[in-house]
């Protein structure tokens, strides 16, 4: 489902990603997509965004009765706090994104794509640490694009 709101954990994702608040940023949380400014979402985001749920939902705990934390909550708390989780995360969403994106097989505009998708994997927003390269996010989703 998609909420137009911010998701429940907001505070915590804007302390550690004052990006987070522009316009157009989503964010995958227990199930839903949440898109705070309401705009249209393509279907290549939509793509990325359920990477994001899947990866959550392949984390709740087998007994809810004995946690008070949902798979979202803890992919969460990895992803804020911990810069390679949050890289790798991103790659696989990335990568979904661009097979969703990919139209033609021509080369020329599949190598763009990729480089566009690069571009965005290694944005400011995800605040990773150390910074990620264009050069290094191109190979990382040259290689994931292949084995997915």
């Amino acid at each position: 489902m998609i909420i137009v709101d911010r998701p429940p954990n907001f505070e915590a994702i804007r302390a550690a990603f004052p990006s987070a608040e522009s316009e157009g940023v989503i964010f995958a949380y227990d199930g839903d997509i949440y898109n705070p400014s309401g705009g249209e979402i393509p279907p290549m985001l939509i793509a990325h965004e359920n990477v994001h749920l899947a990866r959550q939902k392949a984390l709740d705990p087998h007994d809810k009765s004995t946690s008070r934390w949902s798979g979202a909550d803890l992919w969460w708390l990895q992803y804020i706090e911990n810069s390679e989780f949050r890289y790798h995360e991103e790659l696989l969403a990335h990568a979904a994104e661009f097979k969703a994106h990919r139209r033609s097989t021509d080369r020329n505009a599949g190598a763009a794509l990729l480089m566009r998708t690069a571009l965005r994997l290694t944005a400011p927003l995800y605040n990773y640490q150390p910074p990620r390269t264009v050069p290094e996010a191109l190979k990382d989703l040259r290689h994931e694009v292949q084995n997915v």
